[in-house]
């Protein structure tokens, strides 16, 4: 019968040893647990920011979505309104410089309002300020006008 025989360097085994010494001494002491307490009280300390910040910016796209469909519909409101006074236009215009001078000022309007909007596109908004819509006032139609 034959022995087989292996050689095995001690090193490894005996850095293996010392740190079982070293958790066996560690595991009964009161002070590895407290700091384990701690651990996982920090742990979900920061579980609960990150779902509060979770749930205020849902919040926050909610409401933009919300501003962006009704400045959407108030587009589509103000477009129709254009068109409706397109149609008027191919009657003949009885009011002559007056009527031009109010298309004009109507035109100036509309290129400042636009400019001011892509003006806002194209700047971006400070997170720390919360997105509100200005209250809208009632206008008149702009067919009556004309």
């Amino acid at each position: 019968m034959e022995d087989e025989y292996e050689l095995v360097p001690l090193s490894p085994i005996r850095r293996m040893e010392k740190r079982l010494e070293h958790l066996e001494k560690a595991g009964t002491s009161t002070d590895m647990i407290r700091q384990l307490i701690d651990v996982v009280k920090t742990n979900q300390q920061i579980v609960d920011d990150v779902v509060k910040i979770n749930s205020e910016m849902i919040k926050r796209v909610s409401e933009l979505t919300e501003n962006v469909n009704r400045v959407t519909n108030k587009i589509d409101e103000f477009m129709s309104r254009i068109e409706f006074s397109a149609e008027g236009e191919t009657q003949p215009q009885e009011k002559g410089p007056d009527l031009q001078a109010k298309i004009d000022k109507l035109e100036k309007r509309i290129a400042s309002v636009v400019n001011t909007a892509s003006q806002r596109r194209s700047s971006p908004v400070p997170p720390s300020r919360p997105i509100t819509a200005a209250p809208v006032l009632p206008r008149r139609p702009l067919a009556s006008q004309i």
